[in-house]
């Protein structure tokens, strides 16, 4: 069901134990004029953790496990912390639910999935894919434009990312590119789930399963059969 994302041999071999999976589904809405709503899962979310301090939130077992994997790829999870992670401690920590993490309704589903799983999911819009998508290293000089960014940027060498035939998607579980971005116009997705040392296949894969469930709410998802060399 789930299709594990290729990886450059010099990724594999410094990230043993790291896997992707990934669903690339065809979205048909099965009503466009209604609205897709998580209300009782996000209230249930925040029961879960209204109170607790962000230290709470970071010792948990999962998160500790994607703080190391942050900590392998460069990043400073302090600073950075792991998406699901960095939703919880802004959003649900607090005595009342101010706000929600809203941003587009295949978002919020995936979002959902992921808080409930505390497992970190992407979603993106996979028409702006050009052949097979893999993780690699980047060599260094790789133009990217991050997500709300005006502008590309050269990365620097070394750095872990998705990218398709053509070009870089994004700094893998750090920051989005725009030309991927869910927008009203997206009918095609990648869903994907990172499963890393310390976090069952099971765990990771149950996640998914549950944000296509949420999808299933407000879409007709068919999964699409992508060739693989």
């Amino acid at each position: 069901m789930y299709r594990q994302i290729k990886m450059s041999p010099q990724v594999e071999t410094h990230l043993d134990g790291v896997k992707v999976y990934g669903l690339h589904l065809h979205l048909t809405p099965v009503d466009p004029d209604a609205k897709l709503e998580f209300k009782k899962e996000w209230d249930e979310i925040h029961s879960k953790w209204r109170g607790k301090t962000k230290a709470e939130v970071a010792s948990e077992p999962l998160m500790a496990a994607y703080q190391e994997f942050y900590q392998r790829i460069g990043l400073n999870p302090k600073k950075y912390p792991p998406s699901v992670q960095n939703l919880i401690q802004r959003f649900f920590i607090k005595e009342d639910l101010e706000r929600l993490p809203l941003i587009h309704p295949i978002v919020d589903a995936v979002n959902v999935a992921a808080l409930q799983h505390l497992v970190p999911l992407g979603v993106f819009d996979a028409e702006c894919v050009i052949g097979d998508i893999h993780l690699t290293f980047t060599q260094g000089g790789e133009p990217f434009q991050g997500l709300g960014e005006s502008e590309l940027e050269a990365l620097s060498e070394g750095l872990l990312v998705l990218a398709d035939d053509d070009k870089v998607l994004s700094r893998f579980c750090y920051r989005d590119g725009e030309s991927q971005k869910i927008t009203p116009d997206t009918h095609t997705i990648w869903l994907l789930g990172c499963q890393v040392p310390g976090v069952a296949e099971d765990v990771v894969k149950d996640s998914l399963a549950a944000g296509l469930d949420y999808l299933n709410r407000g879409y007709r998802c068919e999964k699409q059969l992508i060739s693989v060399d």
